[in-house]
């Protein structure tokens, strides 16, 4: 998850377990990787882009977020491959009364790294 302030890759390893149709979650893992001055820079100013340019950031963003959801799971997993790998996304365009928003970050990039 990447919010608006811009201060990184908000990352987390959760174990989710259903028993009778009741929910719990254990936190395995937490981190916030700081992003880069060129990604504050690329991510503040995406929504000025033309769109095969803003599309390409897209790609560019999934492969990266990827990259660091692997590092992560490196790092945190424990030995323990995830099921499904869930991204929020950055938040470029957000307009709920006309019920449009978008999240950069490609999905087929983010599962090629990962």
């Amino acid at each position: 998850m990447s919010g608006s302030s811009l201060d990184g890759l908000d990352i987390c390893f959760v174990r989710l377990t259903e028993t009778e149709g009741n929910w719990e979650y254990d936190w395995l893992a937490t981190e916030c990787i700081p992003y880069s001055e060129i990604w504050q820079q690329k991510l503040r100013q995406a929504k000025l882009l033309s769109v095969p340019d803003f599309l390409k950031l897209h790609t560019e963003y999934g492969h990266f977020t990827g990259k660091l959801v692997r590092e992560f799971l490196e790092r945190n997993g424990k030995g323990i491959g995830p099921d499904f790998i869930s991204a929020h996304g950055h938040t470029i365009f957000h307009e709920p009364e006309n019920a449009t928003t978008f999240q950069l970050g490609d999905g087929a990039s983010i599962a090629a790294e990962t």
